[in-house]
């Protein structure tokens, strides 16, 4: 099949706001703040059975789907009021980037697709959950995961037509996605964050983490949007929970629950979009006095109270600084999370806090230090902060 030219950087720019004011969330069309709906998609499907077992008995597909409409049965009877739509309800096919506009064309305030992992015969099969949220990464295993997701859109008709000229077959393709920024980023991090918490509690208990990937089904979402890999149907044990229509079960409610506290933060807190965003700063120092007590309620429950002295910080002058990571939590100065960086800053975006490194007068300073950061943290980006705002440089 013939390919169409890549995009232009200006079409695409073009293409891309109307994409975004295409379509508004629901809470924002209403001038409300609560999540009233959410997409549900389940992957593959028909024609495109997605990850299947070594022993070519279990298949993605039908392991996905009866998550997705067992969550949304879980959702529906808890929240009445919530809006449960699934990209697809049974066995079929259905691309990419209609999975997007369902979302999209319904207003959603919450995409998540789930999937299964697999590698290839001759490795190793891991075992474990995580979570991918929209962005570029140079991790092999993270391209490998998006090389394999988007790959379904070869079974669709021009599909170059419709991506813009993307071949999931071309590294050089994932460049377009520089382009992208989502400004539901630090929503769906959250969420991220959330779908870990839970489905680490088991039954596939190995968190592999929160990961950055180039994923079609995502980059057209206009909302806080995330991926969730269960587990590995390519690993043996993995495979048997995934069989189980018990276990199924018990990973959707590991995703209900994320869904639940996440609808928590979500209705108290108006969404962070570009231009919605209510800041606060504060440095983390030496100086700093945290005490934090765990309290724990149940095996599975754990209550983390923090008291804090911090010091007014005056961060009105803009400079660069490298933002090595953005979680949900206060993490204390001087915590092994930060792997020993020193000039540790965070700043409050909603419910996010950032954590930047360095303090530099140009940008051109700080990409001169990112190289020593990712050594730490692969995922690490240039930011410049002016009076309290952080956003990505490139």
């Amino acid at each position: 099949m013939p390919k169409r030219p890549f995009i232009s950087l200006l079409s695409f720019v073009a293409m891309l706001a109307a994409v975004l004011s295409a379509a508004i969330p629901a809470s924002a069309q209403s001038g409300g703040v609560a999540l009233r709906t959410v997409v549900i998609d389940a992957g593959h499907g028909g024609n495109d059975p997605g990850a299947i077992s070594t022993d070519g008995k279990l298949q993605e597909k039908s392991v996905v789907l009866d998550v997705a409409l067992t969550l949304g049965n879980m959702i529906k009877e808890e929240f009445p009021d919530v809006k449960v739509i699934y990209t697809r309800d049974r066995d079929v096919f259905i691309p990419l980037n209609t999975r997007a506009d369902i979302a999209n064309k319904n207003h959603a305030d919450l995409f998540i697709s789930l999937h299964c992992n697999s590698v290839p015969k001759n490795k190793t099969a891991p075992s474990g959950c995580e979570t991918y949220v929209m962005g570029m990464s140079k991790s092999e295993s993270n391209m490998e995961v998006s090389r394999r997701e988007n790959s379904v859109i070869l079974l669709e008709d021009d599909y170059s037509t419709t991506y813009q000229g993307y071949d999931p077959d071309n590294p050089e393709s994932f460049i377009f996605f520089n382009l992208m920024q989502n400004a539901y980023f630090e929503q769906s991090l959250l969420m991220a964050e959330l779908c870990q918490k839970h489905l680490s509690k088991g039954p596939i208990s190995t968190n592999r983490g929160i990961k950055q990937g180039a994923l079609l089904v995502l980059w057209r979402t206009t909302m806080p949007s995330v991926l969730v890999e269960l587990g590995f149907i390519t690993n043996k044990s993995d495979r048997s929970t995934l069989a189980s229509k018990e276990k199924r079960t018990q990973l959707a409610g590991r995703v209900f629950s994320a869904f639940k506290e996440f609808k928590e933060q979500y209705d108290a807190t108006a969404p962070a979009t570009a231009t919605e965003v209510e800041t606060t700063t504060v440095k983390v120092t030496p100086t700093v006095k945290e005490e934090t007590t765990v309290k724990e309620e149940t095996a599975a429950k754990e209550e983390v109270t923090v008291k804090k002295e911090e010091p007014a910080v005056d961060n009105s002058n803009s400079f660069y600084a490298i933002q090595i990571f953005a979680v949900s939590r206060n993490i204390a100065s001087g915590a092994s999370d930060f792997k020993g960086l020193k000039e540790i800053e965070k700043f409050k975006s909603g419910n996010i806090y950032k954590y930047t490194t360095g303090h530099f007068k140009s940008e051109q300073d700080a990409q001169s230090a990112l190289p020593s950061v990712r050594g730490k943290f692969k995922d690490a980006f240039v930011v410049k902060v002016d009076g309290g705002t952080v956003e990505k440089v490139r």
